[in-house]
């Protein structure tokens, strides 16, 4: 066996090759034959364990304690050596790691926590492999991220360290309270519990809000087990209660889940509203009050519960409404707004939102007649020329929404799109103004913002020209600042809607006899689609828009319960079963979803996040073409976004990829027609600066015929 062992140190010292034909089994003993050498030769203090070792072949790092016999080739071995660097003095190096450590702390105030990990990696990798600090910050990215694995096994890494150095003893039951709650959220509910017993055994002495808190998540968990845990449960949360003199709000909340699980709904309602109170952002809090109230006889109960003479029910129904809505319990919100609108029927906010919160539920009839009363119960009510008054007058016609149903007549005034509004006629623009209008006057803009919505989206188009002609002299009064106010996306929709009702030729087809639709559920981009149709091997199919707004591909995810996804399948619900559907969605997810995850470190690469988030989709498509019979076919996220374009591009190359896999929907391969060689947006399809043109829609009837026989 011939060994050559090559050094390659700092200019201090000097380079040299040493070979050697002396048989030796391990490299630890090579290393020591060659220190010997070396000294000997150069009068140097070198020590084995100041040098590391890498193999010649592959720059792999070696453990001493290999076998050289593994490592031969042609019974030769090359070994490079290198000299460790120093660690710097200990003072330094604590000076190092405290202004990491506050750096990574400001890291993780903004939320950056991909920023605040490579700090603490740093330490741990680097510097202090044992430092509890960034470990803990480890532990609290790991939690937020929900990655509850990864947080246990740090927890448990932080308790062998504080045992193993004897640190502080408060430490200790700090780290296995925060290991029993992802026990916790794992499932693992009898192992947290476990858990929780160690922090309150005697020896432990505990502060009094440490202890509080272990004896509520015990009271959790053991509430999750047996009848007779549960009893147990229950007698913590009212040793806890009565500690705080019924004031603790974790047990009451605790306490109201236990109520309304054992028949007492009404006391369950009344107490999560005491927790809500004190907590209004707290989210659990604010998911289980609308789980209580969308439970059956919610509303009769949140009735017993307000005092219907006190000036500020409306207001509570209200926010109750807006509490539900946010997760996804629809029927009270519903309800509530009911109760709001029917207290305050002259308030534009309850108003607005209602409206909204039905459109959610697909209820556009309601929504309808709704508006309509309103407008009529409100006839003062008016910013400038536009009137509540005015408005009933153009609707007095339409008894219902199917009287409005098609296209407005040839004895309506055309439409003409300049500039940044609409010409109606012969109507006049004055001099544009600085906002000046109060919150009630907004939401009153946006609510005709919102009937022009609900009448476009729904194919009933004849009383528009009318409501255009009566609101473009006030949206040109106040201009593009309309967009810098709270009613911003109700604006927004609007402007794409009026731009497009100037753009021909839209196609609202007879009850009667309609020829084959295709329906497009997307986002807002579908705006651009409806009632137009395309020419599919011969034939003109009308395109019906299903929109649900503001939806992004993680909202489907099976534990969410914010309302885009109950907008989702209210609308689905709408397309008939067997019919041909166009899916567009993923442009928000790639607008505002994707880069928050990843920096959030949900998600260790972009790519991840894209693809996880692509496959909710794909999973929840797969159930609705197999109870429904869709005939499925996946829309390109559209490209309009400069500054979102190559996010763009690499979400349709991953969704692609996914769909082409797929058995069950079709891609429509035309997403490179949007663009020019320099990676623009063409400018034939530019319409506001957000949604596209109409006119791409010839490459959509092509995209459908290359993926169709012979009829879609």
């Amino acid at each position: 066996m011939k060994l050559y062992m090559h050094f390659k140190p700092p200019p201090a010292y000097a380079e040299w090759t040493f070979v050697s034909k002396t048989t030796v089994v391990y490299v630890k003993e090579a290393v020591a034959l060659f220190v010997g050498a070396y000294n000997t030769k150069f009068h140097a203090k070198l020590s084995s364990d100041s040098l590391d070792v890498h193999l010649q072949s592959t720059n792999q790092s070696l453990n001493k304690d290999k076998k050289l016999s593994r490592l031969l080739f042609d019974d030769t071995c090359e070994l490079i050596l290198t000299l460790r660097p120093s660690p710097p003095p200990a003072s330094q190096t604590s000076h190092t790691i405290d202004t990491i450590l506050a750096l990574a702390d400001k890291h993780k105030e903004k939320q950056a926590w991909r920023s605040a990990r490579a700090l603490w990696e740093t330490i741990l990798n680097e510097l202090d492999p044992s430092n509890i600090a960034a470990l803990q910050g480890m532990a609290d990215l790991y939690m937020q991220s929900f990655q509850w694995v990864k947080a246990k096994q740090t927890i448990n890494r932080m308790l062998s360290l504080v045992e193993a150095t004897k640190q502080s003893s408060v430490a200790a039951p700090q780290h296995l309270l925060q290991r029993a709650k992802c026990e916790l959220a794992m499932g693992h509910s009898t192992v947290a519990a476990e858990t929780l017993q160690q922090i309150l055994t005697p020896k432990q002495s505990l502060n009094l809000p440490l202890n509080r808190e272990a004896k509520i998540l015990l009271a959790e968990a053991m509430y999750k087990g047996s009848i007779a845990s549960q009893e147990v449960a229950i007698a913590l949360v009212r040793e806890v209660l009565a500690d705080s003199n019924e004031s603790d709000l974790d047990a009451i909340a605790l306490y109201s889940q236990i109520a309304h699980d054992r028949g007492k709904p009404a006391e369950a309602i009344q107490m999560i509203l005491k927790v809500l109170v004190g907590r209004p952002q707290d989210k659990r809090v604010q998911a289980k009050c609308a789980s209580f109230l969308n439970s059956p006889g919610g509303l009769e109960y949140l009735k017993q519960a307000l005092d219907p003479s006190v000036d500020s029910t409306a207001a509570v129904y209200a926010y109750l409404a807006t509490v539900t809505k946010d997760h996804g319990a629809m029927n009270a919100c519903l309800a509530c707004f009911r109760q709001a609108v029917k207290a305050a029927p002259h308030d534009t906010t309850y108003a607005l939102n209602y409206v909204h919160a039905l459109e959610v539920c697909a209820k556009y009839d309601e929504a309808f007649a709704f508006m309509k009363i309103f407008f009529d119960k409100n006839s003062d009510m008016a910013v400038e020329s536009l009137s509540c008054a005015s408005i009933s007058y153009v609707l007095a016609e339409y008894t219902d929404l199917t009287d409005a149903s098609g296209l407005w007549n040839d004895k309506s005034p055309p439409l003409t799109w300049k500039n940044s509004h609409v010409s109606v006629g012969s109507i006049h623009f004055g001099e544009t103004k600085a906002i000046d209008l109060t919150p009630e006057q907004l939401d009153f803009i946006a609510l005709v913002c919102t009937l022009v919505k609900v009448l476009f989206s729904q194919g009933y188009l004849r009383p528009l020209p009318a409501l255009l002609a009566l609101f473009e002299p006030v949206r040109y009064l106040y201009g593009h600042a309309l967009h810098t106010t709270s009613i911003r996306n109700e604006h927004a929709y609007y402007c794409c809607i009026s731009q497009l009702l100037c753009i021909p030729k839209l196609h609202i087809p007879s009850t009667l006899a309609p020829p084959q639709p295709v329906y497009v559920c997307g986002d807002s981009h579908s705006l651009a689609t409806a009632w137009r149709s395309v020419s599919v091997h011969g034939q003109e199919h009308f395109l019906c828009p299903a929109l649900v707004t503001g939806l992004k591909h993680w909202h489907l995810r099976k534990e969410s319960n914010f309302y885009p996804k109950a907008n989702f399948f209210n609308m689905v619900k709408t397309i008939p079963s067997g019919a041909s559907v166009v899916f567009l969605f993923g442009e928000i997810d790639c607008r505002e979803g994707i880069l928050v995850a990843v920096e959030k470190c949900r998600y260790e690469s972009i790519d991840e996040g894209m693809i996880r988030t692509i496959s909710i989709f794909m999973d929840v498509l797969c159930d609705l073409v197999r109870t429904r019979g869709f005939r499925a076919y996946i829309h390109p996220i559209v490209p309009v976004l400069n500054e979102t374009r190559h996010l763009v591009q690499l979400y349709n190359s991953h969704f692609k990829r996914l769909v082409d896999a797929s058995s069950f929907c079709k891609w429509l391969d035309f997403y490179d027609v949007f663009l020019t060689s320099d990676n623009k947006l063409q400018p034939a399809y530019e319409l506001d600066g957000t949604h596209l043109h109409p006119s791409y829609l010839q490459h959509l009837g092509i995209a459908l015929e290359a993926v169709t026989s012979t009829s879609i």
